[in-house]
């Protein structure tokens, strides 16, 4: 079993506090689910694990040994951003041999928007089978840990219901750790829930509890 661990940490923009003392840990078989507000740290906080941001202070920890760019560690993460992650010229038959995905691919090809563009470059797909390509690729690509930013956003509802057997399917194998604002299906998937609030990530049990924080009325 990996753990993925990260505390202490301090983050502030322009005299903003926005992280203050943060602590996460997610374990193989672990999907862990993070909700807040707009602006509340969640992107900044999986950059932070992910290594391309650089907080005040933090520390993570992957099997207990420190990194600060845990990224460079072989095998350890992949993290899909809001934001387009693929060049528009590949396609998904080279994202298939770039991330060695042939042993993965019939699991991967169950899902009829994949499997029906596969051959189209990824400037051409719509903006939701574009997404799903790159969550599903960096999902079945090996590693320890993904970090998905907001993988519901700009997803069809029929999308999203065919990529939550993907996520579950893949915990089996790694932690996961992902944030969004659809608190329904966060909670529908996830079996480990945070919220950051002022600064600070708090473990949830409870969905009522989201209320407490003025997250759900």
């Amino acid at each position: 079993m990996s753990k993925l661990e990260i505390d202490s940490v301090q983050l502030a923009f322009e005299g903003r506090n926005i992280l203050s003392n943060a602590f996460l840990k997610c374990e193989t078989g672990n999907i862990v689910g993070i909700l807040g507000r707009n602006g509340s740290g969640k992107s900044s906080l999986l950059k932070l694990i992910f290594g391309t941001l650089k907080a005040d202070n933090q520390s993570v920890r992957i099997n207990g040994v420190y990194t600060n760019q845990l990224y460079k560690t072989k095998g350890a993460v992949h993290y899909v951003p809001q934001d387009g992650l693929f060049m528009n010229y590949l396609t998904f038959k080279d994202l298939v041999k770039i991330f060695k995905l042939e042993s993965k691919l019939d699991q991967m090809l169950k899902i009829e928007e994949l499997r029906d563009n596969q051959n189209k470059k990824i400037g051409n797909m719509s903006g939701g089978v574009k997404k799903m390509v790159e969550i599903l690729t960096l999902l079945y690509a090996d590693s320890e840990f993904t970090l998905l930013d907001e993988p519901f956003s700009y997803l069809s509802p029929v999308l999203v219901e065919k990529l939550i057997p993907h996520i579950i399917h893949q915990s089996k194998s790694k932690g996961i750790i992902m944030t969004d604002h659809q608190y329904q299906t966060i909670w529908s998937t996830a079996n480990k829930y945070y919220i950051l609030y002022e600064g600070n990530l708090r473990e949830i049990f409870e969905v009522e509890e989201l209320s407490k924080y003025g997250y759900i009325k």
